[in-house]
């Protein structure tokens, strides 16, 4: 494996130092031994207790020859070098502490309890300085020249931690440790305890990112950035990483985190917290660095409310924000979603001001375009230069909001072109930098339950698959190895493998206890005997209550179903946190001890070891937004996946599931005709793909479950994360 090289900031172009000791250590690192290291530039940045910061310009860190931290000092600075390097020193040996510090925390990086297995070295980097110029007193190695460095990283060889040792020590440096959970599982006794033994063993594998979501979370590029994945394959981490990184090194600038579910803010705002007090001994600035929900209310913070109030004027409810938009059909014929609605009437009101310099959007997928205009208008910079990063995974479109390219998302400008243009923006990314990118490994699922996931919400094991992605590149940008040879035919059958290194978490399978189990019940009453049966049996098994997310997917039955469950719970000496009891606040999705009682609106962006996904027989397996709720509700399982329903849709996806669990590894379909099915559209920015023609601007929300207007607004108020005010 070559030298890995994260340059995290623009900051290079302007350092020629750092360019000649990146390309040098490129060019000889089979030289120097440096094939498994990995080098960072302007990373990462740590405060001491004076809150002051202190970075290294350069951070080596090799398997053979430990961390080296690297500052550039300029000779041209002549009598005052001797001064400089000094100050250098202090500041570099400082975040030399700090960062042992941080690995001392570490079990598999000590050596007894003071001593780390590797060494940490500070290095002055004296480029150009004439030997015997002057001798510092410092406790940093001074180098004067590459060859000098070579030198040094010559007398630092020694023998080569473990991968496992190494991967640790990058997880540290890239603050990915703070993914620890926060409270650790004690297991007493493995014996009575499998399932906690085997949840144990997989929560403590180590948190740290791939090669791609590493450059992604690290990298921070000016302009606009998409970043499209599958469930759990690190989204939400990404953002709330590169939110507390950008808050550390540009304390003063205003920066926005916006989300659509309503319980993700504790998820986030925790992320946030934890990452920022890796490198920085104190809570975040919540002035600076805001995390809201994407539209807030009359009494509650929120993207859209809080540009209201800003513009002196009042939010539009929920209520009224329908009517307006049935208006709007009846008087355009443009069939607005109320929240496009609300979004699109704030901006024809006033002229709303930039006000953030960084707005990262998580659930991209589930944001109408006039929210995505209304995010341009309130990021500060030129067209181009605008900070905004949006995430999103085009089969957790519960709601079905078409996925649109950037164009179609922020509009265009009064010149006719678009306003955001991820090529257009890309021309002025400095060399090996992306803004466009796609995430293939799955860092939440067991490969059978992603597998099993997406078998069901393509509906590949149905008649006909209801919806499919654009191409065989597309498959293979979300993590499969395709195996049909050719271009894919109609009616050609198609064969793909979903390889153990895109879904890296492995369960310790415990002896009688099945990732994946499904049941058809006889009615709801015997449904819910086997959930509480279910849920008990893990418990049993060492699992805590808060291990547990019950997920209904019967819309109109789930508080008939969630007040038959809780009844249940309560009788066995169970708590229960039902998400829905009250619409109007923003409860903890998790709560200690409580099992956690959700729609499938309420779980997105949340997860658990084990997840119950119930009346199954309540989603449409012919259209995609009833097999999206699958998809959605399936991959929120860490660990153990159970679904159940009633009669013969619930029958309908026990087969299916049974056919994924049969083939897999493989997904194995016949080819349909594109024509007729639904595409989820590749449109990679680097890779010129045929524009299609749009489908219908607004689809039917839930309408094809046979709910009414006025029961489809009122279930959207109360559990699609909207403002019933």
């Amino acid at each position: 494996m070559p030298l890995d090289v994260l340059i995290t900031t623009n900051r290079l172009q302007q350092d020629p130092t750092g360019r000649e000791l990146i390309e040098h250590l490129r060019h000889q690192a089979n030289i120097l031994q440096l094939q498994e290291a990995a080098l960072y530039y302007d990373f990462p940045t740590y405060a001491d207790y004076e809150t002051v910061t202190h970075k290294p310009d350069a951070l080596l860190v090799s398997p053979r020859h430990g961390v080296l931290a690297i500052r550039f000092v300029d000779a041209e600075a002549g009598d005052g070098l001797p001064s400089i390097v000094h100050d250098v020193d202090e500041s570099l040996t400082q975040f030399c502490s700090i960062l042992i510090g941080r690995m001392l925390k570490s079990r598999p990086l000590r050596s007894g309890m003071s001593k780390l297995i590797v060494e940490v070295t500070p290095v002055v980097y004296a480029m150009h300085v004439a030997p015997g110029f002057f001798e510092p007193d410092i406790e940093s190695r001074l180098v004067t020249s590459l060859a000098g460095l070579d030198e040094l990283l010559g007398e630092l060889i020694s023998d080569e931690i473990s991968p496992t040792a190494f991967a640790e020590a990058r997880s540290v440096v890239e603050g990915a440790k703070a993914l620890t959970r926060a409270k650790p599982r004690s297991v007493s006794n493995p014996a009575t305890q499998p399932l906690a033994a085997s949840l144990s063993e997989l929560e403590s594998e180590i948190a740290n990112f791939d090669q791609r979501q590493r450059r992604v979370a690290l990298v921070n590029v000016s302009g606009p950035q998409r970043i499209r994945g599958l469930a759990g394959s690190g989204k939400t981490v990404i953002l709330a990483m590169k939110a507390a990184h950008l808050h550390l090194t540009r304390p003063d600038e205003q920066i926005l985190i916006t989300f659509y579910t309503r319980s993700l803010r504790t998820a986030l705002t925790n992320l946030v917290t934890r990452f920022y007090r890796h490198y920085r001994d104190e809570d975040p600035n919540w002035d600076k660095i805001h995390i809201r929900h994407g539209w807030g209310g009359a009494r509650s913070s929120g993207t859209y409310a809080d540009a209201c109030r800003r513009e002196n004027l009042s939010p539009l409810a929920f209520a009224d924000a329908r009517n307006g938009a049935a208006y709007a059909l009846m008087r355009t014929k443009v069939r607005l979603d109320p929240f496009d609605f609300a979004c699109r009437d704030l901006m024809q009101q006033t002229q709303v001001q930039p006000y953030y310099d960084h707005i990262l959007i998580d659930e991209g997928q589930d944001f109408p375009s006039g929210f995505y205009e209304l995010c341009f208008h309130l990021a500060r910079g030129e067209r181009d230069q605008k900070n905004i990063i949006w995430a999103y995974d085009e089969l957790q479109n519960i709601l079905d909001v078409t996925i649109r390219t950037p164009d179609q998302l922020f509009g265009q400008d009064a010149d006719g072109q678009p306003r955001i243009s991820l090529e257009r923006s890309a021309a002025g990314l400095p060399p090996g930098a992306a803004n466009d990118h796609v995430l293939s490994k799955c860092y939440r699922n067991q490969g059978e339950v992603l597998v099993t996931a997406h078998a069901l919400g393509f509906g590949l094991y149905s008649e006909e698959p209801v919806q499919l992605l654009e191409s065989k590149e597309h498959w293979e940008d979300v993590g499969y190895v395709v195996e049909t040879a050719g271009e894919f035919v109609v009616g050609q059958q198609v064969q793909l493998l979903r390889p153990p290194e895109n879904s890296p978490l492995s369960l310790d399978q415990a002896a009688g206890t099945p990732l994946i189990e499904s049941f058809v019940a006889p009615g709801v009453e015997a449904e819910v005997t086997w959930v509480l049966q279910s849920i008990q049996g893990f418990l049993n098994g060492g699992l805590r209550p808060e291990d547990i997310i019950v997920i209904a997917l019967d819309d109109r039955a789930s508080r008939d179903y969630f007040r038959r469950v809780s009844v249940g719970l309560a009788q066995a000496g169970i708590y229960s946190n039902n998400i829905i009891a009250d619409p109007y606040n923003e409860p903890a999705f998790t709560l200690p001890d409580h099992v956690t009682l959700s729609t499938v609106y309420r779980a997105k962006g949340n997860e658990a070891a084990v997840v119950l996904a119930i009346g199954v027989h309540g989603v449409s397996l012919r259209t995609r937004s009833g097999r999206n709720k699958l998809f959605t509700a399936f991959t929120r399982a860490k660990g153990w996946l159970r679904i159940s329903g009633v009669g013969p849709t619930a029958g309908v996806v026990q087969h299916e599931v049974a056919l994924a669990l049969e083939n897999y590894p493989h997904l194995r379909f016949r080819m349909p005709d594109m024509e007729r099915v639904e595409t989820i559209q590749r449109d990679l920015s680097k890779r010129s793909v045929k524009a299609k023609k749009i489908r219908a601007e607004y689809v039917k929300k839930l309408s094809d479950i046979g709910l009414s207007e006025d029961e489809v607004a009122d279930l959207l108020s109360l559990e699609s994360g909207y403002d019933a005010e």
